[in-house]
């Protein structure tokens, strides 16, 4: 549901339109394609504008790692990558399901997200993962 005029970017919003999901699993994939073979992937704007890590820091190179199995490196790079791994993969599958389908994995996931608050406990976990990392543990967002 849009806030004060802002676009719905809810997870149901994404994932129920198909261009939408296309295009973001497909920034996914070359990203994290890049990032595995090894010749880096976009750096973040956030941090090579202010030269300070925005709270994603870390989630391509964990992402890329969590897949490969290598889950100490995952979680030592960034912790919610499975968060993002699973985000993804819904993604995907919503970019290719017929519009029936997608309508329907879209309004299960608005219903879950509705019960759960799913959204706002991982943004504002997220935020305090990214605060305590600052804080505690700078170095561990590497470059």
């Amino acid at each position: 549901m849009p806030f004060l005029g802002l676009p719905d970017i809810s997870a149901a919003s994404l994932l129920r339109e198909r261009g939408v999901a296309l295009a973001l699993t497909a920034l996914a994939a070359a990203q994290t394609g890049a990032v595995s073979l090894g010749v880096g992937g976009w750096p973040c704007p956030v941090r090579s504008l202010s030269g300070v890590p925005c709270p994603g820091c870390g989630l391509t190179r964990a992402s890329v790692a969590f897949v490969r199995g290598e889950w100490g490196e995952s979680f030592a790079a960034h912790a919610f990558a499975p968060v993002l791994v699973l985000a993804l993969a819904a993604l995907a599958v919503a970019a290719l399901l017929p519009r029936r389908q997608r309508e329907a994995f879209a309004a299960l996931a608005e219903r879950a997200e509705r019960r759960t608050r799913a959204s706002a406990f991982v943004t504002a976990a997220l935020l305090l993962y990214w605060s305590a990392r600052l804080m505690f543990l700078p170095g561990a967002f590497g470059r």
